[in-house]
C-alpha cells in the first residue's frame, strides 16, 4: 500500500513539474500556442527565455495562438520585445489593451508581420483608434468591419499586402484602402524594396465581400495594383464601370458568368484581368471582351461554342484552358 502512494505522488509530482515547464518553456521547446491563458510572472518568464531570433512555422517570433484572453498587464510584457508577436487567437480586444499592443515595435525584417491579429472579426471603435497608433504591419485577415477612419488609413500606409475579411465596405473606408502601395517599399526600413514580376505597387484582397456599390466601387477605382475581389458572384455594369477605371489587375475569381453590358464595361479595363470561374460564355459577352487590351483570363471554360470561339479571337493576349471541348 505505502508502495503504491509513493507511485501515485510521484506520478502527481511529474505531471505538475511537466504542466509548470510547459506553461514557462520557450517555444523552441514547447508549443506556446496552446497556452489558453497567462499571468503576468508567466509573461515575464517567457519572454526572459527567449532567446531571439527564433521563428516558428508562421513565422511569429512568439506565437501565442491559444490565448483567448489577454490583459492590458500580460500584453505590456509581451511587446517588450522587438520582435514579431502572434495572437491570432484572440476573438476580443479592449480599448486599453489596444492601447498597449499599438506600443509594439516594428522588426527589423522584411517579409514578417510585426502582429498577429487574425481572430479579430470585429473591433470597436476606440480600440481601433488605439490600436491605429502601431507603428509596424498589423494583420487582420479575418475583420469583417471596419467603421473606423483612423485604423483604415493605418492599414493603408503599411507596407505589405493587405489583405481583409471585410463583409460590407463604406465608400469612406474603400477610398483609405485604395490609397495602398504597401508592395513597393518596407516603409519600416527606408530604401528596401520588394520588387514583385508585374511592379505592382499594391495588393489589396477583399475576398469576402458579396456585393459592391457604385459609390464603393468608385472609391476602389483610384486603387493601383492587384485588387482581387473573388467573392464577388455578381457584377453590375455600373460598378464594373468603376473598376475599370483602375490601372494594374482585376482578379473576379468568383463570377460564374458575366453579362454582355458587364463584359462591355469590363472590355474598357487596361489591365490584366482574370475571369477564372468562368464556365460559360455567350457570343455576344465574348464579343464584349475581346475588345479588352489588357492579358485576358479565361481558364475557367468548359465549353466554348464556335460562334464564341470566332468572337474570342480578336483578342491579342486571350488564355484559356489548354483543351476545352466545343459545343455544338
Amino acid at each position: 500500500m505505502i508502495s503504491m502512494l509513493l507511485c501515485r505522488r510521484a506520478v502527481i509530482t511529474a505531471i505538475a513539474i511537466v504542466a509548470g515547464t510547459l506553461l514557462s518553456a520557450p517555444s523552441s521547446g514547447h508549443d506556446t500556442r496552446k497556452l489558453e491563458s497567462l499571468t503576468v510572472e508567466q509573461a515575464r518568464e517567457l519572454v526572459a527565455k527567449k532567446q531571439p531570433p527564433l521563428f516558428d512555422s508562421t513565422g511569429a517570433w512568439l506565437s501565442l495562438d491559444g490565448l483567448k484572453t489577454l490583459s492590458p498587464e500580460v500584453a505590456a510584457v509581451l511587446v517588450e520585445p522587438a520582435e514579431p508577436l502572434s495572437l491570432d487567437g484572440l476573438t476580443k480586444l479592449s480599448p486599453e489593451t489596444a492601447a498597449v499592443l499599438a506600443k509594439h515595435k516594428p522588426v527589423g525584417g522584411f517579409g514578417y508581420a510585426d502582429l498577429r491579429l487574425n481572430g479579430l472579426k470585429t473591433i470597436s471603435p476606440a480600440a481601433a483608434e488605439a490600436l491605429a497608433a502601431h507603428q509596424g504591419m498589423i494583420l487582420l485577415s479575418s475583420l469583417e468591419k471596419l467603421d473606423s477612419l483612423p485604423l483604415a488609413k493605418k492599414l493603408a500606409a503599411q507596407w505589405g499586402e493587405l489583405r481583409l475579411g471585410l463583409t460590407e465596405l463604406s465608400p469612406e473606408i474603400a477610398a483609405e484602402l485604395a490609397k495602398n502601395a504597401g508592395v513597393a517599399e518596407d516603409k519600416t526600413q527606408p530604401g528596401i524594396i520588394h520588387r514583385r514580376a508585374d511592379r505592382a505597387p499594391s495588393v489589396l484582397r477583399l475576398d469576402n465581400l458579396r456585393s459592391l456599390s457604385p459609390e464603393t466601387a468608385e472609391s476602389l477605382s483610384k486603387h493601383s495594383g492587384v485588387l482581387v475581389l473573388n467573392g464577388l458572384k455578381s457584377l453590375d455594369p455600373i460598378v464594373a464601370t468603376s473598376l475599370a477605371k483602375r490601372t494594374g489587375t482585376l482578379v473576379l475569381n468568383g463570377l460564374p458568368s458575366l453579362s454582355t453590358e458587364a463584359a462591355a464595361a469590363l472590355a474598357e479595363f487596361s489591365g490584366e484581368l482574370v475571369l477564372k470561374a468562368i464556365t460559360e460564355l455567350p457570343p455576344d459577352a465574348a464579343a464584349a471582351l475581346a475588345k479588352h487590351k489588357g492579358r485576358l483570363h479565361l481558364t475557367g471554360l468548359t465549353a466554348i461554342s464556335p460562334e464564341t470561339h470566332a468572337a474570342l479571337q480578336g483578342h491579342a493576349n486571350l488564355l484559356l484552358p489548354r483543351q476545352v471541348p466545343s459545343g455544338p
